[in-house]
């Protein structure tokens, strides 16, 4: 138990600040570059994350749960290879994509709205060679558990990347674009977290062996995962091209509908991921932890660790949730000076949950070896997210996107929770649970607001912010705690792993 709660706790903390760092970031740019070039970069960046998808998606999670099981086994030479196996398909890969991005690039010019975009794509495309050492190095180092050394390299990455883009605005902003330059930052910043990477996986006694006889099983573990990525992953791109153009077809000029998706794409949905910096920690220690009790068949783990994932991952949501809804407006106009910002995290507050949910159960999926089951569920997600931005577009704007990705994630949740149900024959979706949380969560909503109505006029923003997000909080934690929703926090996984370390006596006494 107070080895999942110390990793949780690392991970966290550098999650965090990570995210915190980024998310700063990302505002400074917005009101560097404005919601148009915010809306420029957005649109040539989730292009270039749909090509990062082939090489760091399935290769670091198959590398991770390979290493875990050598890690059980003790065969150092295994994990050697792996890592090897996976560097060579992620490098021939990732030159092979650049190649035929660099000769299509007219065509890709073409598609864009925006002749920017193209060029933003181009300054991101050598970062792909250098993403993949980085993913397979630390796909390695995640599945020995050490996520101190995972989580350092992110930030550095972060740091280095907040850095470059400051300074090249300083100094360089009078010869190329803003936007331009911030592409550019974040090549550079790949750089250098795949050279630290590499660093420390030697330093932590990382070799490279020859991957005879891995490539293919390596292959074929991570095919589907990739495929299940890229697929989720080119919604983004094609949602950034659906919605400007169904913006201009009810009236709005192009520089508008681009700044309108940049409002909602580049300023609020960062914040609504923000929760997810916890889930995603959580994540990250709970598919090695899986893969081991999966290769062990410790049931008993495997159910204890879901049980305590689906409750934490509803837990976290309902802090951030009445708090978004019930502050929206001022927390848009204090961070990014922009009311439409407010106005549609308000709007889209609920997402939290499925956000956090369908998180948590792709990873616990992912370890159960059952990547291309969760798949089939984010397309059927998926085709209600499409019927919205397309259907719905006209009448809603842009708000049509936030009742997509509600039918899109909250959908595949609740298919990934029933596919969890059937595999491990159990219940792990617990509505009283969900319900008190619910409860719990509308004193937040009550005295987030009054709070802030009597300290606005008083008190500058960001205190009278800080001070009803903290009053709020407390509130719902005082619920949870009357409610007795703090239990699972220690019960559900002291359980599991009495029953982990119960095994492995009786197995040495063998």
């Amino acid at each position: 138990m107070k080895k999942l709660f110390k990793a949780l706790a690392v991970i966290t903390s550098f999650s965090v600040l990570t995210r915190a760092m980024g998310f700063f970031f990302r505002i400074f740019l917005s009101r560097t570059v404005g919601a148009e070039g915010l809306g420029v970069y957005q649109i040539a960046f989730s292009v270039f994350m749909v090509l990062e998808t082939f090489i760091s998606s399935g290769l670091p999670l198959v590398v991770s749960k390979r290493t875990s099981e050598f890690e059980t086994k003790k065969d150092n030479r295994g994990s050697f290879k792996v890592v090897t196996g996976a560097l060579t398909i992620g490098i021939c890969t990732s030159l092979a994509i650049c190649g035929v991005v660099f000769l299509c690039r007219n065509l890709l010019s073409n598609i864009f709205t925006d002749t920017r975009c193209i060029v933003i794509l181009l300054i991101l495309l050598p970062s792909l060679i250098f993403s993949t050492v980085y993913s397979s190095l630390r796909g390695s180092l995640w599945g020995k558990k050490q996520y101190f050394w995972v989580s350092l390299t992110e930030f550095v990455e972060q740091i280095v990347r907040i850095i470059l883009t400051v300074l090249f605005l300083a100094v360089l902003s009078f010869s190329l674009e803003k936007v331009f330059l911030a592409g550019i930052s974040y090549t550079i910043s790949c750089i250098a977290s795949s050279i630290l990477v590499l660093l420390l996986y030697l330093k932590r006694g990382g070799k490279f062996s020859s991957p005879k006889g891995f490539i293919k099983p390596i292959i074929k573990s991570s095919l589907p995962i990739t495929i299940v990525r890229v697929v989720s992953s080119l919604l983004t791109p094609l949602i950034s091209v659906i919605i400007p153009l169904k913006l201009v077809s009810i009236g709005y000029t192009n520089d508008q509908a681009i700044a309108l998706f940049g409002v909602a794409m580049g300023m609020t949905f960062p914040l609504l991921y923000v929760p997810s910096t916890v889930i995603g920690a959580l994540s990250t220690t709970l598919i090695p932890d899986l893969s081991s009790a999966v290769f062990t068949q410790n049931n008993d783990e495997i159910k204890s660790k879901i049980h305590f994932s689906i409750k934490f991952a509803m837990f976290i949501s309902f802090i951030f949730i009445p708090l978004f809804f019930s502050l929206g407006g001022p927390i848009g106009i204090f961070f990014y000076n922009n009311a439409n910002s407010g106005y549609f995290l308000s709007y889209s507050s609920f997402l939290v949950l499925p956000i956090c949910l369908s998180g948590v159960t792709v990873s616990c999926l992912n370890a159960l070896n059952l990547e291309v089951k969760s798949f089939v569920n984010y397309l059927i997600g998926a085709v209600g997210l499409l019927f919205c931005i397309i259907f719905l577009t006209t009448s809603l704007g842009v708000l049509s996107l936030v009742w997509g990705m509600a039918l899109c994630l909250g959908g595949a949740s609740i298919l990934n929770i029933i596919m969890l149900n059937k595999a491990l024959d159990d219940n792990f979706f617990n509505l009283k649970y969900l319900l008190f949380a619910i409860v719990a969560s509308l004193s937040s909503l009550l005295m987030s607001r009054w709070i802030y109505n009597l300290c606005k006029n008083v008190l500058p923003m960001f205190i009278s912010l800080a001070v009803s997000c903290i009053v709020a909080t407390i509130f719902y934690l005082i619920f949870c705690l009357l409610f007795n929703l703090f239990k699972f926090s220690f019960a559900d996984i002291k359980k599991g792993l009495s029953k982990k370390a119960s095994t492995k006596q009786s197995k040495s006494r063998a």
